[in-house]
């Protein structure tokens, strides 16, 4: 399922939270959405999720609204918000009711229960769970009609080390299985180590659209040294695909197709001197993030994609 949002914008009185939006989310993807607090982020998840009506544009779900898609949880799953689930109720009568209400059999909810690390508590009461049992809690019910489409508000919230493990392992192997997914996280460093691109948002503004698949990044390395000329020679030479790149530490350089200790290799044969040899050539997401989220930036930003 292919999750499409066209020219998104709303406003909240004269604050305007959403600008023009646009991206696309493909089957078998996770997107990281990333932003400062105010930027826009839970605004766009609420929209998709039908909650907020949108000024202008088009959000669908393989090319309907949630809202006119039949029994929609079968085609999306939402984590919102982890503190809506009433208290009172156990953790198995918390799944029950959205299963009742998609016609779901009731070994399901054992089932998604299961899955995500809660059936040793299903009779416990919501209010004597952790933040991070809520937070499982919620992906449960996100789970339970398996669809297509998963969209996830801070979702690591409350995990520890081990419980951030799972997410990831999980995530990918949704996605792996074909789920388009689409986080929003302010965990970066973590985000960039399971999702294959990131979306970055400031002022209700899409700034950039960036790759972070780690398989295709470390196949790439930047090499840097008093002769550019030479280098270049060389990977030209060599039939290695290359570009100029600079970076904020060793200054003008290239990036170039291939790792980092091949790339090293073939300097080296041929007598090369380097001043920097890298892998990627890239910034962290969390450095890019801060780059572009600066107020030199903002001020005069136009959409990036990479």
């Amino acid at each position: 399922m292919t999750l499409l949002l066209e020219g998104v914008s709303k406003s909240f009185g004269s604050v305007r939270a959403v600008r023009d939006v646009s991206f696309s989310c493909a089957a078998g993807s996770i997107t990281g959405y990333i932003g400062p607090n105010g930027s826009g982020k839970s605004t766009t998840l609420r929209m998709i999720a039908g909650l907020v009506r949108p000024d202008s544009g088009r959000i669908t779900i393989d090319g309907a609204p949630y809202a006119s898609i039949p029994n929609p949880g079968r085609s999306a799953g939402f984590l919102l918000d982890p503190a809506a689930h009433h208290p009172g109720r156990s953790v198995r009568e918390t799944v029950a009711l959205p299963a009742i209400m998609m016609g779901l059999p009731s070994r399901r909810v054992n089932e998604v229960l299961s899955t995500v690390g809660l059936a040793s508590v299903m009779r416990r009461k919501v209010r004597a769970l952790s933040l991070g049992m809520r937070q499982r809690l919620s992906l449960a019910i996100a789970l339970l009609g398996e669809p297509g489409v998963l969209v996830l508000d801070e979702p690591a919230n409350g995990l520890d080390v081990e419980g951030m493990a799972w997410l990831k392992t999980l995530l990918r192997s949704l996605a792996d299985e074909g789920a388009t997914i689409l986080v929003s996280s302010h965990l970066l460093n973590e985000l960039e180590t399971y999702a294959d691109r990131a979306i970055i948002i400031d002022r209700g503004r899409v700034l950039s659209e960036r790759r972070l698949n780690g398989v295709d990044m470390a196949l790439w390395t930047f090499v840097s040294g008093p002769d550019l000329r030479v280098i270049e020679c060389v990977l030209r030479d060599a039939g290695r695909d290359h570009e100029s790149h600079a970076d904020q530490v060793a200054g003008m350089g290239f990036r170039v197709r291939g790792p980092v200790d091949e790339i090293g290799d073939l300097m080296w044969r041929h007598h090369v001197r380097l001043s920097c040899l890298q892998r990627n050539g890239e910034k962290s997401l969390e450095a890019y993030y801060a780059s572009l989220t600066s107020p030199e930036f903002t001020a005069n930003s136009r959409v990036e994609r990479t």
